[in-house]
């Protein structure tokens, strides 16, 4: 009986220990989780840009590109304002699928085959999961906001003649 007093007290000394050790990992898990967001976050950043020339003389200037599963992940998401749009390349081309989850803004989703034609121009909601389908393979879907295909004076039929692309600044 006289033992039992004596491993409790070890036990109780133990249990700072055991304690700041368990605090440490959460910390050093914390630190980790962070870091692998903020290389997840980079990775989703565009690296590149690209001016769009098609025809009827329409330019599109310093449109984003996404070429990534993670970037094309992200995609508009999260932002308030469409800016100059987002180009989203796949090589190689392909039945595509896009939604507007987590996009606040109004878009239209334009798909390019691979010879250039915009062979479909959709709009979509914000925040829905309302799937917008290529139904044919696509080498890239461009992304504006809504109207903008309209008043650049782009439309089914309309050729992308020419891709002048850059890193981003």
């Amino acid at each position: 009986m006289q033992n039992q007093p004596a491993d409790r007290s070890r036990e109780m000394t133990m249990n700072p220990a055991i304690l700041k050790g368990a605090a440490g990992l959460i910390v050093v898990g914390a630190l980790l989780a962070f870091a692998a967001s903020r290389q997840q976050a980079q990775a989703a950043d565009v690296a590149e840009v690209c001016d769009l020339s098609f025809t009827g003389n329409i330019q599109l200037r310093g449109v984003p590109v996404a070429r990534t599963k993670t970037q094309q992940a992200k995609g508009l998401s999260n932002r308030d304002e469409a800016g100059p749009g987002m180009l989203f390349a796949f090589d190689p081309p392909g039945k595509l699928a896009f939604w507007m989850r987590d996009t606040r803004i109004p878009l239209s989703i334009a798909f390019v085959s691979e010879d250039g034609t915009l062979f479909a121009i959709e709009d979509m909601t914000p925040y829905s999961d309302e799937y917008h389908l290529s139904m044919k393979p696509a080498k890239y879907a461009l992304e504006l906001a809504q109207g903008q295909f309209q008043r650049k004076g782009l439309a089914v039929g309309s050729r992308l003649l020419k891709e002048e692309c850059r890193p981003t600044e």
